[in-house]
């Protein structure tokens, strides 16, 4: 198979995120102000335990098979006998998951007073079954992951607007909300038969897969537990407006998160690849400059958040939710968190098979993250459940960096965090100056972004960083060639 343009897949995986950005940035608004707090709160609720039984249905398959597949993506046998292993494998776990939320519904009575909700979302754990979408993940096949996900994103753009019309219709934005983020899965499982055959009648091995498949699936519940765990515990030991007041605050959070994670995950295919191959001054390379992207935006996306944490819950959610702006305020500063553990996940330990020491981290975040919750909600409501988070998200890089620190030691590496933070102190200086004292939110955020942008990118241009370079130089050729 030849390879494919890391470059262009990591510039087709930004546009697939992008788009996931500007989805609910069109969608959020609208929806917050139909649904209102409480309306929100019951979606969200009902997506976060769901996705408890999504990690029964996933068994941490994800990781493990891209990883696995796009070491013999080359060998169109070996491939189709690894799918259908997996495939496999992927069905009894989704059996399994829907046994149990059968039984929620039996033995916790908050289960049925959300019934309805609950069966709706849970439509996602078969679809993420079907969908395979590790496969194209492996096979490096973004220019169709981008279109299809844009497609059915205009679907449910349009569908969005036509039918959610008042508080009531929240059963249908969670509909909706389904076959966004999973409805064009069913497309990859026909799609996949260009690369593989799935139906070929032959011995399959399961054995094999399920040591390292349960290591992952231990690190996806500790994930799971962490990412959802907020919402659920403010579910019951708050309400529903509590959880819609999270639910803004860290929505826009994570759409910061997810553009920047999209290009970092991009590359762990070929990680794999090139660690198989013993192409180790590549991989090396791939750390490097992946290191340096990471950095030169999660530092500034952290600050310029901090700073427009008000005017941006008021323009896209509305005036109801501004209680939430000190937590999204301490939300925004675990972006750097974040972007650190995906960093080091995807290209070093996940590569590296040494996962364990993603289960270790994970089960010591999920760990601190229920005392902290128990402790800080109490207490503190929403903004103890975005301290909690935020101090959680940062036990996770610390605990990998251990297994990962001789990749990344260098000065080259050093320098070029320094220097983005140099840059941001200095964006966030002008910004916070310029623009504090203006009244119209949408006039701050405009001006903040643009001018922020600007001096952020000058600066590190006239220091030379070396990131801020190569990205000049890609720019500047992409010209030429235009």
């Amino acid at each position: 198979m030849p390879q494919k343009s890391l470059k262009k897949n990591a510039l087709l995986n930004f546009i697939k995120s992008v788009l996931n950005t500007i989805y609910p940035i069109i969608t959020f608004p609208y929806a917050s102000r139909i649904l209102m707090p409480e309306g929100l709160g019951k979606v969200n609720f009902a997506n976060s335990i769901i996705e408890y039984f999504l990690i029964i249905a996933e068994l941490g398959i994800s990781t493990y098979a891209a990883r696995e597949a796009a070491k013999i993506r080359d060998d169109k046998d070996r491939l189709s006998q690894f799918c259908r292993e997996i495939l496999s494998i992927n069905i009894f776990s989704t059996i399994a998951a829907y046994i149990l939320l059968a039984a929620g519904f039996i033995f916790v009575a908050k289960f049925n007073e959300y019934r309805i909700l609950i069966i709706i979302c849970s439509v996602k754990i078969l679809f993420s079954a079907v969908g395979i979408n590790w496969f194209y993940t492996a096979l490096e096949e973004y220019g169709y992951i981008t279109i299809r996900h844009a497609l059915f994103q205009i679907i449910s753009l349009i569908a969005l607007f036509l039918l959610v019309k008042n508080p009531e219709d929240y059963h249908i934005y969670a509909a909706i909300g389904v076959f966004s983020n999973v409805g064009s899965y069913l497309v990859n499982f026909f799609h996949a038969k260009k690369f593989i055959n799935l139906f070929q009648k032959t011995r399959i091995e399961l054995k094999r897969h399920l040591k390292p498949i349960f290591t992952f699936f231990g690190i996806s519940c500790a994930t799971k537990i962490n990412s959802a765990l907020d919402a659920v515990m403010l579910g019951f030991m708050s309400g529903d407006r509590a959880v819609g007041f999270y639910a803004a605050a860290f929505k826009l959070t994570k759409l910061v998160i997810e553009l920047i994670t999209s290009v970092i995950s991009t590359f762990m295919p070929r990680s794999s690849y090139y660690l198989e191959a013993n192409k180790t001054d590549e991989y090396r390379n791939i750390i490097s400059n992946v290191c340096g992207v990471a950095y030169f935006f999660a530092l500034p996306a952290t600050a310029g958040l901090f700073f427009l944490a008000r005017p941006l819950l008021n323009t896209f959610s509305g005036k109801e939710y501004l209680p939430a702006a000190q937590s999204m305020k301490i939300l925004a500063i675990g972006i750097i968190a974040w972007c650190t553990s995906s960093f080091l996940g995807h290209l070093i330990i996940t590569p590296q098979r040494k996962e364990r020491f993603s289960l270790a981290a994970q089960i010591t975040a999920a760990f601190f993250n229920i005392f902290l919750n128990v402790l800080l909600i109490k207490k503190y409501d929403v903004l103890g459940a975005a301290i909690a988070t935020v101090i959680v998200e940062f036990i996770t890089p610390i605990i990998l960096l251990f297994p990962s620190w001789k990749y990344i030691k260098s000065w080259k590496n050093a320098k070029n965090i320094l220097q983005a933070l140099a840059g941001t102190l200095v964006m966030y200086g002008v910004i916070y100056n310029a623009f504090r004292n203006i009244q119209n939110d949408t006039v701050v955020i405009l001006c903040s972004i643009i001018t922020g942008s600007i001096v952020y990118a000058l600066f590190e241009i006239l220091i030379k960083n070396d990131t801020a370079r190569m990205l000049c130089g890609i720019f500047m050729k992409k010209n030429k060639t235009a």
